[in-house]
């Protein structure tokens, strides 16, 4: 079961590579024109991002804030230098106390796209605290954010959620996947009839997912044979359960039990998925209102472009522009949305644009194939 579900993310993975944009720059070729690169971290290594800003400085790229960079993506005049935009997502503690001090010691103009049930520390509402929310910014952390000139706070959904899209398994929640695997890897689950977020208990079944906001299909998973799963972890110790070598044939045999005996995944209706996307976004704007006394301008989705739904949905509640990711550029170049659509590079691109010190694709190559076989996603 692991080694086939390993080869279904691999196939997943290869065929969105295939999909990616990879522009001219990356190839040691000039920009276009008008071209403005968009580029997105997650955690922010401190010496990698001044030398990212060394590299900028030295080759006059001057960083925008998000409001110049949308209304220079629609200008039609003479361009005006060289010009990228920063973002980071999750809104992390990492963002927060690495990447400000150094933007702000910088003089350097960035975005940071914040998932709302994530941030901790309401300062409007009695909210509970979401799990793992250490690992989080707090509202007020996000507040100062918003008052600098330099850093512009905009949204990235409200759970960053996947959920599940079929009935096949890829795998169990064992000790060494939770270690390996980030949190938004894990997809939603079920739990007395409802979502649950978060790192999942040990001997969790995880299925095939996708993005919420870019899935056109929902499985629920058969709660009774998840319940026998995390029992029978329970019963044989816990992590002791997984130092056998056969633990996932043991799994899998309680699984299958229990889907004969109760029944299996039930499908979740398009009419009731549609509604479920539109209160994804419908929360984050919710939470931008509560706490920082607005709506959000701009929304960065979690992992691609949303579907159609979830465009639509965003140009009701009145988002200006949507960003995608290096696979999203076809789409976002399409000219079909109902709102503009951008795509944005990895953050590891940045050094092979035009200018002094330059890298070449020939020097890391290696290094990012070997990186790509080591990020493989969990369900997706």
């Amino acid at each position: 079961m692991q080694q086939a579900a390993g080869f279904r993310r691999l196939g997943r993975s290869l065929a969105r590579l295939a999909h990616t944009h990879f522009p001219p720059f990356l190839f040691g070729l000039e920009l276009e024109p008008r071209e403005i690169p968009v580029f997105a971290y997650h955690d922010v290594d401190a010496d990698v991002l001044r030398c990212d800003l060394d590299f900028l400085e030295r080759n006059g790229y001057r960083t925008l804030s998000i409001e110049e960079y949308y209304s220079a993506a629609r200008e039609t005049g003479k361009p005006s230098g060289r010009r990228v935009l920063l973002t980071f997502d999750d809104a992390r503690r990492n963002f927060w106390e690495v990447a400000v001090p150094i933007l702000e010691e910088r003089g350097a103009r960035a975005t940071v796209f914040v998932p709302t049930f994530w941030i901790r520390g309401a300062r409007f509402s009695c909210r509970p605290e979401p799990p793992e929310s250490d690992a989080f910014m707090t509202w007020e952390q996000v507040a100062r954010c918003e008052e600098s000139y330099l850093i512009d706070v905009e949204s990235h959904s409200h759970r960053h959620a996947l959920v599940y899209t079929s009935a096949s398994l890829v795998g169990f929640a064992s000790p060494a996947a939770l270690a390996r695997h980030d949190l938004f890897d894990w997809p939603l689950r079920r739990r007395c009839g409802r979502d649950e977020a978060g790192f999942p208990p040990l001997g969790t079944p995880i299925y095939e997912a996708a993005p919420l906001l870019s899935a056109h299909t929902r499985m629920l998973e058969p709660e009774a044979a998840a319940d026998a799963c995390r029992l029978a972890v329970e019963a044989g110790g816990r992590e002791a359960f997984f130092a056998s070598r056969d633990w996932a044939a043991r799994l899998k045999k309680v699984h299958d039990a229990a889907v004969t005996r109760t029944g299996g995944a039930t499908s979740v209706a398009r009419s009731e998925l549609g509604r479920q996307v539109e209160a994804e976004i419908q929360e984050a704007v919710a939470a931008f209102e509560r706490e920082l006394g607005r709506k959000p301008r701009f929304f960065a989705y979690p992992w691609m472009l949303g579907s159609p739904e979830s465009l639509a949905a965003l140009a009701d509640v009145g988002v200006c522009a949507a960003f995608g990711v290096g696979l999203d550029f076809r789409r976002a170049r399409s000219g079909r949305a109902p709102l503009p659509v951008f795509a944005r590079y990895k953050c590891d691109w940045i050094r092979f644009l035009p200018g002094l010190g330059r890298r070449r694709l020939q020097d890391v190559l290696p290094e990012k194939v070997a990186a790509f076989f080591r990020s493989q996603h969990l369900a997706h």
